[in-house]
């Protein structure tokens, strides 16, 4: 399609999509992208339990502005939540997420994948001084659409999940 904008009106419409993603691949393969990590640390030690989109935001935040430690929980393999097993590759390729994730992990941020925490949250607090719960519902919504109960009709992100494992467990073409 087109290129479109908001506005479009002084020059040709531009897609500021494509140019931000332009500007920052560019910075990944010029080297100008470096892991940052605080200045000062903390003595504090912060539980992040999620690995989406909002828990890898609070975790980069918490290291970075207050130098916190910080160790974010995942029980999923890999991290990253819905960018991970939600988004097809065709929207978000994985290897975006992977190198933001290793470089937070430069930054110092600890991740541990296939690490579910229970039920009781309050298990953490003995380790860590907070937590941030910024998990994902696994309960999906049953809406009562006629068709509903027909053979498969599944829920997205089971078949996204499942879609995703399956790609991950391929060998990679070189």
């Amino acid at each position: 399609g087109q290129p479109v904008c908001v506005a479009g009106i002084v020059e040709q419409p531009v897609t500021i999509k494509n140019m931000e993603h332009a500007i920052i691949e560019r910075a990944w393969a010029e080297g100008w992208v470096k892991p940052r990590p605080p200045k000062t640390r903390s003595n504090k030690r912060v539980a992040v339990v999620g690995s989406g989109p909002a828990g890898l935001a609070a975790a980069d935040e918490l290291n970075k502005k207050f130098g916190h430690h910080v160790t974010v929980f995942e029980r999923a393999p890999k991290v990253g939540g819905l960018l991970t097993y939600g988004i097809p590759n065709m929207k978000l390729d994985k290897n975006t997420v992977e190198r933001r994730v290793q470089l937070m992990a430069d930054e110092g941020v600890e991740f541990r994948t296939e690490t579910e925490v229970g039920a009781d949250a309050r298990e953490l607090l003995a380790d860590f001084d907070a937590a941030v719960l910024a998990i994902g519902s696994t309960v999906p919504n049953n809406l009562p659409v006629p068709g509903r109960d027909l053979d498969g009709v599944i829920y997205a992100m089971e078949f996204l999940t499942l879609n995703h494992k399956f790609l991950f467990a391929q060998p990679q073409a070189v």
